[in-house]
């Protein structure tokens, strides 16, 4: 077998003139020793003979090398064992040369790593052939469909009702769609300091005590304060 670093000479002519079936003795180290421009001498037939564990060695700047019609060899092994980042290097075109069933090995951490404008090669077929856990990652489950955890007791659906009520004045459908996880946060934030506000929290007493109590308080320490006595036992009243 060929050393790994004896890839690292390799170019696209090189590649070109390689017979398909020599790349069956291809693995990860030889993969990662080769120079990206080597890529470009790839072709479908090439990887179709390639075994899916040599692409643990692809990285983002081999992916870009790599002729659009050369995808039309991968498989969703080959997705399995590729790292994620390298999918950074895919484009439009690649997508559009991807067998569908590829995408059967593309995972949540892979999809986060695709630049979006490779997005435009995606077909409904690819979609339909991805994992469903994949398929919904880049947007997260609409907040809609998913109650947000429990905040400090409330009921993840009541705060978020709570917090669309509350008179923030912010649009918080409008937050929602541009990024659906602040919208969330907002929502969870208001719902939880509209709950304060209404006395669910330490504050409550202090919803029946008049405005300038506090600044009368120092007036206890004083001899007049039993003139003062009647006024008091009222606030405290409906806290009891």
């Amino acid at each position: 077998a060929m050393p790994a670093e004896a890839m690292g000479g390799m170019d696209g002519p090189m590649m070109e003139n390689c017979p398909p079936e020599a790349m069956g003795g291809m693995d990860a180290d030889m993969m990662a020793a080769m120079p990206p421009m080597a890529m470009e001498g790839m072709d479908a037939d090439m990887m179709t003979a390639m075994p899916p564990d040599a692409m643990g060695g692809m990285d983002a700047p081999m992916m870009e090398m790599m002729p659009p019609e050369a995808m039309q060899g991968m498989d969703a092994d080959m997705m399995t064992a590729m790292p994620a980042e390298a999918m950074g290097g895919m484009d439009g075109p690649m997508m559009e040369n991807w067998p569908p069933e590829a995408m059967g090995g593309m995972d949540a951490d892979m999809m986060a790593a695709m630049p979006p404008m490779a997005m435009e090669g995606m077909d409904a077929d690819m979609m339909a052939a991805m994992p469903p856990e994949v398929a919904f990652a880049p947007p997260p489950v609409p907040e809609s469909m998913a109650p947000p955890p429990d905040a400090a007791g409330i009921s993840g659906m009541d705060a978020l009702d709570a917090a669309f009520d509350a008179p923030s004045g912010a649009d918080p459908m409008a937050t929602i769609e541009s990024d659906p996880m602040a919208g969330l946060d907002a929502a969870l934030g208001g719902a939880m300091d509209q709950a304060t506000d209404q006395g669910a929290g330490a504050g409550a007493p202090d919803m029946g005590v008049p405005a300038d109590a506090a600044t009368e308080a120092p007036i206890m320490d004083d001899p007049g304060s039993e003139a003062q006595e009647p006024d008091m036992p009222p606030p405290d009243e409906p806290i009891v």
